[in-house]
């Protein structure tokens, strides 16, 4: 049972905050802190995208599965914009 809760837990969403809310100007439209991964979904030329962040490892990781240390370049990834 105890195993059980501690799955569970982990798997639950800590945080979701929506900063376009505050200032339109920024590219992260919403995102959810789960722990060790930030799932952020941002806006793009085209629409919009999802994207995360490892807090361990310190990278972002496109849409595309590729991580890079640069929101931008994860961004560029995302969105296919140069």
């Amino acid at each position: 049972m105890f195993a059980f809760v501690v799955a569970a837990t982990s798997l639950t969403t800590i945080y979701s905050d929506y900063p376009v809310f505050a200032g339109r100007g920024g590219p992260v439209e919403a995102y959810t802190d789960k722990g060790p991964i930030v799932e952020m979904i941002v806006r793009c030329p085209g629409g919009t995208g999802i994207m995360s962040y490892s807090k361990s490892e310190r990278v972002y990781c496109s849409s595309k599965h590729r991580c890079m240390a640069s929101l931008d370049a994860a961004l560029e990834d995302t969105c296919g914009a140069k």
